[in-house]
């Protein structure tokens, strides 16, 4: 909850300002005065995934900016395990004040966690990131087709994920199944070590959030792209889809976004959503963004809502196959 100012004439010169702006400006207003005089305390961004991940390396380029915006202490704390449950606990069970948020990715939207989801509320949907087909460089593949003749051949291939039901568990296990073919799921606490064992040869192939770094990788090799359309992104702009490769109308990919104890009240809601929305719009932001192989989405808590209904309905859709 937005905190009362120190005597009257504090409070209603704030509401003079907020009276005087109107839509986003009049909650940046606000978020400006607030950073004139900043409360104590560390803000956190807490993620259910080991550091190194598409999620953790767009919260890494966030977080300076809201210590910056707020004048406070932010931090990105990992707290892998159970596809994200974790985290989701620490969070839910913290103070309601708006210091201990969930940076969570698509993998929220598990029905594993549709509980805790009750006792969570949207912020903002801040980003999204493709996700590349990469073997390792030994597999005797140089493209998605020779991928696909490859599976089809040889049914004992591995393939890691980030955790079961992870959104790169489910979009590797649907390219599967739509080639008609087999592969053995090997899951992982997070990209980062799936990754590890991919460039250690002790696995076949992963499906993981892109990352402009992967073309400097000598023991992997990036095959396609997993959305519907090309990416726009260095390092992976050459890259086809597996929709026009493979599987037409194939299309995944990660989204990251603020979710918020459901206990925080709305205007603590409004106001952060409007921190996140400036940061986002930073020139500054959209360009580390990009180097870290995300796209700025931005919008309103109602907008991540629908996020993350759309992806639980992906998630209920691969459950009842």
């Amino acid at each position: 909850m937005a905190r009362q100012g120190k005597g009257a004439a504090a409070t209603n010169a704030v509401r003079r300002r907020m009276v005087a702006a109107s839509g986003a400006g009049l909650l940046m207003h606000a978020v400006g005065a607030g950073a004139q005089t900043p409360r104590a305390g560390v803000v956190r961004l807490v993620l259910g995934f080991s550091a190194g991940g598409a999620a953790d390396r767009v919260a890494r380029v966030l977080a300076p900016e809201l210590a910056r915006l707020t004048g406070r202490s932010a931090i990105v704390e990992n707290v892998p395990g159970a596809n994200g449950a974790r985290a989701i606990g620490r969070v839910t069970t913290s103070e309601p004040d708006g210091d201990t948020l969930l940076f969570a990715t698509s993998a929220i939207a598990h029905p594993d966690n549709d509980a805790a989801i009750e006792l969570l509320r949207p912020v903002i949907l801040t980003s999204t990131t493709p996700m590349v087909l990469v073997v390792r460089a030994s597999l005797p593949v140089n493209d998605a087709r020779e991928f696909a003749r490859y599976l089809a051949e040889h049914p004992e291939t591995t393939y890691g994920s980030a955790g079961v039901g992870n959104a790169t568990h489910l979009c590797a296990a649907e390219l599967v199944e739509r080639l008609r073919s087999r592969a053995t799921h090997v899951p992982y606490n997070g990209s980062t070590p799936a990754f590890g064992d991919l460039l250690g040869g002790h696995i076949d192939f992963l499906v993981m959030g892109a990352n402009p770094t992967l073309a400097q990788q000598s023991l992997v090799r990036m095959l396609a792209v997993t959305t519907r359309t090309r990416s726009r992104l260095a390092g992976i702009d050459h890259l086809p889809t597996i929709a026009e490769t493979l599987a037409p109308g194939f299309d995944f990919s990660l989204w990251q976004a603020v979710w918020a104890p459901a206990r925080v009240p709305a205007a603590t809601v409004s106001a952060l959503n409007a921190q996140f929305r400036e940061i986002l719009a930073l020139d500054s932001v959209r360009v580390a963004l990009a180097d870290v192989g995300s796209e700025v989405v931005s919008g309103t808590p109602d907008a991540a809502e629908r996020a993350y209904r759309d992806e639980a309905v992906r998630y209920l859709a691969r459950a009842l196959r």
